[in-house]
């Protein structure tokens, strides 16, 4: 379930967030005691992007963000996020490289990928 959010021009934002993990076995959803995703209820790993779903219902795209952890970072890993009302596509990048890494050769037993956004949501 997304958590909402009132601005204060009145604008009712949901907030889109997780984490995300593969050690090995694909991408996954962290979900246990100390982490909770708000509105994403799905990581689908394709050959070149992941893909989180997040159908919230959603009119606007407000912001969105893919942070790598310190484990990726210090690998050199980029991330960027195509967003869109009820799933948003994460690119990985290594390097200077514009080609997409493919997500499965990412594994960490550790090593994490932080999700961040808002959608605008109706009037209430």
């Amino acid at each position: 379930m997304a958590t909402h959010v009132l601005t204060p021009a009145g604008a009712r934002l949901a907030l889109i967030s997780c984490a995300l993990r593969n050690t090995g076995s694909g991408w996954s959803l962290i979900a246990d005691a100390a982490h909770a995703p708000s509105g994403v209820t799905a990581v689908v790993q394709h050959p070149d992007h992941l893909e989180i779903k997040h159908s919230v219902g959603a009119l606007k795209v407000s912001s969105m963000q893919v942070t790598p952890d310190e484990h990726y970072a210090a690998h050199g890993l980029r991330c960027g996020a195509s967003v869109g009302l009820t799933l948003s596509r994460i690119y990985l990048y290594s390097g200077p490289s514009t080609t997409p890494v493919d997500p499965a050769t990412l594994v960490a037993a550790s090593g994490n990928l932080w999700v961040t956004g808002f959608l605008e949501l109706p009037p209430a």
